[in-house]
């Protein structure tokens, strides 16, 4: 699990560390396992954890993302809630 340094040092803190860590780890491998567009798992770890922010499907992570376009004309601004 490579946890390279606990936040926290009672017993308590130490343990759902771990906890938290082993179950990132098998979601993670879960997600890799279920898509076929990445088959390296250090290729996918990275693509997660640079994409982890972004709102995109999961077989889409190894092709290149093109942020939204802004448009300011389509802005509006809702003052009834204030």
């Amino acid at each position: 699990l490579k946890i390279g340094h606990f936040f926290g040092e009672s017993e308590n803190a130490v343990r759902i560390q771990i906890f938290v860590a082993l179950i990132a780890f098998l979601l993670l491998k879960l997600a890799q396992e279920a898509q076929r567009a990445i088959p390296q798992p250090s290729t996918f770890r990275r693509l997660v954890r640079l994409n982890l922010m972004q709102r995109r499907p999961i077989d889409t992570l190894g092709a290149p993302h093109k942020p939204p376009v802004f448009d300011p004309r389509q802005m509006t601004l809702d003052l009834s809630h204030a």
